[in-house]
């Protein structure tokens, strides 16, 4: 299960709250693997009572006391077994697509609107690609033996910057073949 493989990942860089795991998601794979708090929580638990992480309670001074996680060596094997392991390819859902699929009743510009809509959607993407992803990624590759790990970040960051340039390129044809489309009746 990805979450908990992720989970386990970032904890093999450093001990982390539940918390801190979030704000994780959200600075590095949030381009490709998005994980709500609730959900990580949960994983966490699973993970713990599974012997992969355990917690220690860490005594707030002023604040609450926080719950925090590390990595065990059995952790530590899971996640090398996982990561080395090809995975199957995942069905595709996209909403979006559906949405064109069931299109017969809309006139060709309100589908081409929808179309530009996601187009202009994508662009924005591809802005954070070009500057948030590699910010952050130049930020942690000037740690101290992180070259690594920041070119493998890299690499996850170009495939959706490909990704997305690839479906900007499908839009783009798609559109013109809409207007081709006879008109509705």
């Amino acid at each position: 299960m990805p979450l908990a493989h992720a989970i386990l990942g970032f904890l093999e860089y450093q001990p982390m709250t539940g918390y801190d795991l979030k704000k994780f998601f959200d600075q590095s794979v949030a381009h490709f693997w998005s994980a709500a708090q609730s959900h990580i929580y949960k994983a966490l638990e699973t993970l713990e009572k599974d012997g992969f992480v355990e917690s220690q309670i860490i005594q707030g001074e002023g604040k609450p006391n926080r719950k925090q996680y590390q990595i065990t060596e059995e952790g530590r094997s899971e996640l090398h077994r996982w990561v080395v392991t090809p995975l199957p390819l995942a069905a595709t859902r996209e909403a979006w697509l559906i949405q064109i699929f069931f299109s017969h009743a809309s006139s060709n510009e309100e589908i081409i609107e929808l179309l530009k809509a996601r187009a202009n959607n994508i662009r924005e993407m591809l802005e954070a690609f070009h500057t948030q992803i590699p910010a952050s990624v130049e930020e942690n590759s000037a740690r101290e033996g992180m070259t690594r790990m920041s070119q493998l970040w890299k690499l996850t960051a170009d495939y959706g910057a490909d990704y997305y340039k690839s479906e900007l390129a499908w839009l783009d044809k798609t559109i013109k073949k809409i207007n081709k489309l006879p008109p509705l009746k």
